[in-house]
C-alpha cells in the first residue's frame, strides 16, 4: 500500500496562518495530541473567517470569541457548521464552505498520519482523531478501522449510524469487510452521546459477539474504543477485551 511521503501533521498547520493582518500568530499544538487552548481556537478561527471575507479583525477576533464561547471549543463549531445547528447556520455560505473544507482537511491530515504507522501505537494521535471526528456527535455511530498486518489504518468506515443511544452492529458484515480488504485486525470504534465513555452491559456482549464471529475466520479485534465528549476509553486496556 503506497504512503504519502510526508504529509504535515495537524500540529503544523499555524504555518499556513502566518502574517495574516492583525490575527496573532498562533501556536501549534501541543505534542502528543493535546487540545490547544482556547485562545488558540478563537485565533484559528478568526484567521478563516479573514480568509473568507467575513468581517475583518478586529470585528473577526470578535465574531470568533462569540463562536467559541457558545460552541465551546473550534472542533464543536466546526460539526456544528456540518449538521447547520446553531447560529453558524447564519454564516455567509461562503465561509460556511470554508470551515467544512477546514473540518475535512483536518481529519484528512489525521487519517494520513495515521496511515504511516502501527495505528494503536501512536494512541495520542488516535485519541485526537477520534475525538474530533466523534467527540460530539449527537447520534452513536459504530466505526471500525481496518488494520494491515502492521498495524497500519487500511481504511476507516462507517458501519452503524442509529440513534443517541444505540447503533446497529452486524458481526458478519464487519468480519465481511474485513476479509475484503485483507485486513489483519481491526479496531471497533463508537462514540457515546451521553458524553461518559463507560461501557455498558450491552457494549461488552456485543464485542463478544464480533471477537468470536472474527476469531472464526481467524481475525483479530485489536481494541475496542469508546468515545465519550473529552475522553476516550480504550476496552482492552480497562480488561473487557
Amino acid at each position: 500500500m503506497s504512503r504519502p511521503p510526508t504529509e504535515p501533521g495537524v500540529a503544523d498547520a499555524s504555518a499556513f496562518f502566518a502574517g495574516s493582518g492583525q490575527i496573532a500568530a498562533l501556536r501549534p499544538l501541543q505534542q502528543g495530541g493535546a487540545a490547544p487552548d482556547k485562545t488558540d481556537d478563537v485565533h484559528c478561527l478568526a484567521t478563516l473567517l479573514e480568509a473568507a471575507h467575513s468581517p475583518r479583525a478586529p470585528t473577526a477576533l470578535v465574531q470568533a470569541s462569540a463562536l467559541v464561547v457558545e460552541y465551546g471549543t473550534l472542533s464543536a463549531m466546526l460539526l456544528a457548521v456540518a449538521q447547520g445547528e446553531g447560529s453558524v447556520r447564519h454564516l455567509p455560505e461562503g465561509v460556511r464552505v470554508l470551515l467544512l473544507l477546514v473540518r475535512e482537511s483536518a481529519h484528512r491530515l489525521h487519517r494520513a498520519r495515521l496511515q504511516r504507522g502501527n495505528v494503536l501505537a501512536e494512541r495520542p494521535a488516535l485519541n485526537a482523531y477520534l475525538l474530533a471526528l466523534l467527540g460530539r456527535e449527537k447520534t452513536e455511530q459504530m466505526r471500525v478501522l481496518f488494520l494491515d498486518g502492521a498495524g497500519r489504518l487500511i481504511a476507516d468506515e462507517l458501519l452503524g449510524r442509529g440513534t443517541v443511544d444505540h447503533a446497529p452492529v452486524y458481526p458478519r458484515e464487519i468480519v465481511r469487510r474485513a476479509l475484503a480488504l485483507r485486513a489483519g485486525s481491526f479496531v471497533l470504534v463508537h462514540n457515546h452521546p451521553s458524553g461518559d465513555a463507560m461501557p455498558s452491559a450491552e457494549d461488552i456482549s456485543m464485542t463478544g459477539q464480533i471477537v468470536a464471529a472474527a476469531h472464526i475466520v481467524g481475525l483479530q479485534v485489536a481494541d475496542h474504543l469508546i468515545v465519550g465528549r473529552d475522553h476516550v476509553l480504550s476496552m482492552k486496556e480497562a480488561g473487557l477485551l
